[in-house]
């Protein structure tokens, strides 16, 4: 529930915020600052919160041993990590052609440094098993963003406004968790070296910066490639229409993001249950809770993208102005290729959880530079042919994300000797073939009628998402029964011995 509203809160500020800004240029500029951003932020934020999470599952006094050592680590690495962005703020906006990005860089670093502290008391819920603050905290959160963030956009019209809200958010939001969690209480002296969380932390710092540039590096390829592009055009302003062109691939990364963003919620309750040391001992309950994991995550995912990427273009006019829907041929692709990040993150996590961290890094760099390269080729091609710059980085983002799929599918049947149910993929795919059919049949959007306006693409959504169910059904992957045992075998708490 909490990241369903987390999903629906961070949607609202994407949706609102271009009509917030007053034009796509504004929300291209938004878009860029905030994939740079998040590519710092979600890594020092999961990072801490798996090794807190990882090192807190043990008993009730290992999760106030973990926050002690964590808040010490974090006073290096989270303010060393605020500095640093603080510090390359001209060297990104060197990269990315555009010097207005300076200020709203250093601004965004406050962010880093209130989040690295905040994650720490997130991951002592979550490796207390007590997911009721942890969802608490996360949908306060995700209010506060919201509504600080559209009210300075509404206000005043402009991105670096709208930055400092994000800030105040996240000041607000740690001074909150330190009330609902609480500092840490030592019952004994600390036994944790910090040394020894962060050679934990470290391989997962390696990791989560690859897997976080992936997917941003889309994005910030298009505005290099196609602002060098476009220079040599004459009488253009360069910036505002290269800014354009991000503001509506933006809005299809939102909407593609979406079933990452609601699988999430798998990856922070796998971990604690994976971390825990009795588990390890039980290869056969070890690989049924992975094979199951990928499993009902594709169903999910798929769910979503049946009601959502049927329609591309009227899921965009639905969502955005008219003007957005120039992104629909890019969205198509980018739901294939969140589905691969996803399943991607989902596995990374498993990996973590079972303490293969320093593999888990390997795989993220190996996908990180195959996505890199593809995207930048693909890119680089529709520019010189003529062709839509948007498709081709959907494009190369997709091939590159199939790839460190495949090899981590690979090297999670090495080690562990499960996978994704084959019977699955197909039944899924299946189902989805079935709804992609439906898609093509209804009414194009904008067409005169009930079933090609907005209205009608809502129906079409939920008529897609109960098809494929049906389907699903039908074929025998999903049963009201599997779903009661599932009931049964709830894991119990922390405190619990047999947990």
């Amino acid at each position: 529930m909490a990241k369903l509203w987390f999903l629906l809160a961070g949607l609202l500020m994407q949706l609102l915020l271009p009509r917030a800004l007053g034009s796509s240029p504004l929300f291209g500029m938004w878009t860029l600052v905030l994939g740079w951003l998040s590519s710092v932020n979600n890594v020092v934020i999961t990072a801490t919160i798996q090794a807190v999470a990882h090192f807190a599952a043990a008993s009730p006094q290992a999760v106030e041993q973990a926050k002690h050592t964590a808040l010490r680590m974090n006073l290096r690495v989270g303010t060393g990590a605020a500095l640093v962005f603080f510090l390359l703020a001209p060297v990104i906006a060197q990269f990315e052609h555009d010097p207005e990005l300076i200020p709203h860089l250093r601004l965004a670093s406050g962010v880093i440094l209130a989040y690295s502290f905040y994650a720490v008391f997130v991951g002592a819920a979550n490796g207390a098993r007590q997911f009721h603050k942890q969802a608490g905290l996360d949908m306060l959160f995700s209010t506060l963003r919201t509504g600080l963030v559209l009210a300075a956009a509404m206000v005043f019209h402009a991105t670096l406004p709208a930055v400092a809200a994000f800030v105040v958010a996240a000041l607000l939001i740690l001074m909150v968790a330190v009330g609902v969690v609480g500092p840490p209480k030592l019952t004994s002296p600390p036994n944790l070296p910090v040394a020894k969380m962060l050679t934990y932390v470290t391989w997962l710092l390696i990791y989560l910066s690859a897997t976080n540039a992936l997917m941003f590096l889309d994005g910030w390829l298009l505005k290099r490639l196609c602002t060098e592009a476009a220079s040599a055009m004459p009488a253009v302003d360069v910036k505002r229409m290269v800014d354009g062109l991000l503001g509506y691939y933006g809005a299809a990364q939102t909407v593609a993001r979406l079933p990452y963003q609601l699988i999430l919620a798998v990856a922070f309750i796998i971990f604690p249950l994976l971390s825990a040391p009795e588990l390890r001992t039980d290869p056969v309950r070890t690989q049924r809770y992975i094979s199951s994991t990928l499993r009902y995550s594709l169903v999910v995912m798929v769910a979503m993208v049946a009601g959502l990427g049927t329609r591309p273009e009227a899921t965009l006019r639905l969502l955005y102005p008219a003007e957005y829907s120039t992104s629909a041929a890019a969205l198509a692709i980018l739901f294939c290729a969140y589905i691969c990040f996803s399943l991607l993150s989902i596995l990374g996590t498993i990996f973590n959880s079972l303490g293969r961290t320093w593999q888990t890094a390997v795989l993220g760099i190996l996908t990180l530079c195959i996505t890199a390269t593809t995207t930048y080729l693909s890119i680089q091609h529709s520019l010189a042919d003529g062709q839509q710059p948007l498709r081709g980085a959907a494009l190369g983002l997709l091939v590159g994300m199939a790839a460190g799929l495949l090899l981590s599918l690979g090297y999670l049947w090495l080690q562990f000797k499960a996978t994704l149910p084959p019977l699955t993929l197909v039944r899924v795919s299946v189902a989805f073939a079935v709804v992609w059919g439906l898609g093509r049949l209804w009414p194009a959007a904008g067409s005169v009628g009930l079933l090609g306006s907005k209205v009608g693409t809502l129906l079409c959504a939920s008529v897609s998402g109960l098809v494929y169910l049906a389907v699903l059904v039908v074929l025998g992957e999903l049963s009201a029964k599997e779903l009661r045992m599932l009931r049964k075998e709830r894991p119990a708490g922390a405190a619990s011995p047999t947990a």
